[in-house]
C-alpha cells in the first residue's frame, strides 16, 4: 500500500458564547495514495493516520493569524515528508 502526506483543514466547533471570529483546525495526514478523505478523523476512508493536528486556531484575514501560520508550517512538512519517500 503506497501512502502520501496531505494537509487538510476544516472549521472548528466553538462554544455558542464565542460570537467573535471564525476558528479552524489544520491536520497533517498520511493517506492512501490518490485518496482524499472527507473528514479529519482516523475513521475516514483512506486515512492511514493523523500525524499532527492543530485545533481551534483563529482564522483571521492576515498571513499572521494562527490558522495561516499552522497551514504554512504543515504544508512545508508534508512536502518534506513526501520528498523523503
Amino acid at each position: 500500500m503506497n501512502t502520501e502526506f496531505i494537509v487538510m483543514s476544516a472549521t472548528a466547533q466553538m462554544p455558542a458564547s464565542n460570537r467573535f471570529g471564525k476558528y479552524g483546525k489544520v491536520a497533517l495526514c498520511e493517506v492512501e495514495e490518490g485518496v482524499t478523505p472527507k473528514m479529519i478523523s482516523e475513521r475516514a476512508r483512506g486515512m492511514v493516520r493523523i500525524v499532527d493536528l492543530r485545533d481551534r486556531l483563529f482564522w483571521g484575514s492576515t498571513p499572521r493569524c494562527a490558522f495561516q501560520k499552522a497551514l504554512n508550517e504543515l504544508t512545508a512538512r508534508a512536502a518534506q515528508l513526501n520528498a523523503e519517500k
